[in-house]
């Protein structure tokens, strides 16, 4: 834009104050700050980190290690603190034929689950680390039966594992104090599928089964335990006859409330056409809520305007005639949070490059159904204490397939009735994954709800007002440790974000770093950021 020489002082002024508003609003993301970094040398034959949220308690860091000790196979943790400094590292010793396939974390405490088996014998050792004082225990967990696992939480000083036997599903309790295994009755049924296993607040535990039956009443069924595996309630809730429910992810009683949120579709797609929400409420009939994609304000942003705007019409055009819509793709829900303001329910949007998914195939994450959506992929769950897996095995460090294309993630508000609040996207650029993992995260204060995604070397931010709607994005770098590094590389497949606690989140990555002030002129690093967001 040209500004004329005949422009009185008045208009000069005022499109001075209009640019300078411009330039603070654009800048308005730069009020995210990288505080601290954690950075260790990563030679080649070093595998890979794995990251476990401990909230106020740090960070978790463990991996394998190439070195043995009385025939055990060392795995390093490294517990770290929330100014990213060192607290202790141990070196525990695992039988070299063990799989890690889960964590748990309690306050003070780390587990982590191993199968001691092949496929085809799924037993399983726990190690407990206490974050105090630095003392290990082990326990061996034999179930006499063939058991598939699928899902593991920690209830109380409990410790309950859901899964299948012979194709039905099965839940099994572990109690650790005195060391017994039992199987709690009730969850035997054909064409029926476990799709949550979470722990409540309050260390009970709630199970979600979906009907995948082909009769036409068809059922989803909610249930809540106590830690020693009585059953506290139970709510059946039939399934619209044209609808198939995906996915489910059950609240935890941090609101005096209890729902279930997931994605529905056509029966006998793998594609959703939509979100829904349910109200538990055992003693009154309560109906699913259904929401199709064209009846969000946002979720339709990453298409172009006039396809999204064209899905939309057909939307309200779908509902006046009471037709399903048909417009319909692959999401993934990750995480359900509770606020003041009711339920908020993260997702993603995604494309399968390849048929042979790692995801359908890996016999260490067992599903009957060979669904993307029969259980959680790898994901920094924090309701309560429950975790979730990896859709990979812990020492694979070959990833080197892109399977999966991640194109937007979409946070949705419910208010405690399940109608929507608001529903807010941040557009990937070209994410291409080797399974379906969380992306980006989010953080939601009071006025300001924050997207952030790494991509190579950089974050990606998107800020949105809460009252104004109003969205500002941003491309921030990688900080590191010194001002004259040079960042050559980043490994690509490995890092990412995930929220941490308060306004913060950590960021990892693995960078080849030139620093021509240092005798080891190039280094490669394994490192975490700690992001804050104001």
């Amino acid at each position: 834009m040209k500004l004329s020489l005949s422009m009185n002082g008045y208009t000069v002024f005022n499109t001075f104050l209009f640019g300078l508003a411009l330039l603070c609003s654009v800048s308005a993301p730069a009020q995210i700050s990288q505080t601290q970094r954690y950075e260790r040398e990563q030679k080649n034959s070093d595998d890979y980190y794995n990251i476990i949220s401990l909230k106020e308690e740090g960070l978790a860091l463990f991996r394998e290690r190439d070195k043995y000790k009385s025939n055990n196979q060392l795995w390093e943790l490294t517990v770290l603190d929330t100014a990213l400094q060192e607290k202790f590292t141990l070196d525990l010793e695992v039988n070299d034929r063990y799989k890690m396939i889960g964590y748990e974390v309690s306050p003070g405490h780390l587990f982590l689950l191993y199968r001691t088996g092949e496929t085809t014998k799924n037993d399983f050792e726990l190690h407990e680390v206490n974050l105090k004082s630095k003392e290990t225990a082990r326990y061996q967990i034999k179930p006499e039966l063939d058991f598939k696992l699928t899902h593991f939480n920690k209830a109380g000083t409990n410790f309950v594992f859901g899964g299948y036997v012979n194709n039905e599903p099965a839940i099994v309790l572990y109690e650790l104090p005195a060391k017994q295994l039992r199987v709690i009755p009730g969850f035997f049924q054909k064409d029926t599928e476990l799709v949550d296993l979470r722990t409540n607040q309050n260390n009970t535990f709630n199970t979600v089964l979906i009907d995948r039956g082909s009769k036409d009443n068809r059922k989803l069924v909610l249930r809540t335990f106590d830690e020693t595996g009585k059953q506290l309630l139970e709510d059946v809730i039939p399934i619209e006859e044209e609808k198939s429910l995906q996915t489910g992810i059950s609240s935890a009683l941090e609101r005096e409330d209890l729902a279930i949120m997931g994605t529905w579709g056509e029966r006998n797609s793998k594609q959703a056409k939509g979100f829904y929400f349910l109200n538990v409420d055992p003693f009154q009939d309560q109906k699913i809520k259904y929401v199709d994609f064209g009846q969000l304000t946002n979720y339709l942003d990453y298409l172009p305007p006039k396809r999204a705007e064209r899905l939309k019409q057909n939307s309200r055009d779908d509902a006046a005639a009471g037709r399903v819509p048909s417009y319909m793709n692959y999401v993934m829900p990750f995480k359900v949070t509770e606020y003041p303001e009711g339920f908020l329910l993260l997702a993603e949007v995604y494309s399968p490059v390849s048929s042979m998914n790692p995801y359908y195939s890996s016999p260490y994450y067992y599903n009957p159904y060979y669904s993307p959506y029969g259980f959680y992929p790898y994901g920094y769950y924090y309701s309560g204490l429950s975790r979730m897996y990896r859709p990979y095995m812990y020492n694979n460090n070959t990833r080197n397939t892109n399977e999966i294309r991640t194109t937007e993630t979409v946070l949705l508000s419910f208010s405690s009735d399940g109608k929507i609040n608001w529903d807010h996207s941040i557009e990937l650029d070209e994410m291409k994954l080797p399974g379906i993992e969380q992306v980006s995260d989010y953080h939601l204060s009071s006025d300001s709800l924050y997207f952030i995604y790494k991509k190579e070397s950089e974050l990606k931010v998107k800020v949105i007002g809460i009252q104004d709607n109003q969205a500002r994005e941003n491309t921030i770098k990688v900080k590191t440790s010194d001002p004259v590094d040079e960042i050559r590389s980043e490994k690509e497949l490995e890092g990412g974000v995930r929220y941490w606690l308060q306004n913060s989140f950590y960021v990892w990555g693995y960078q080849t770093i030139r620093n021509t002030t240092k005798q080891d002129r190039v280094r490669d690093v394994f490192y975490i950021n700690k992001v804050v967001v104001k």
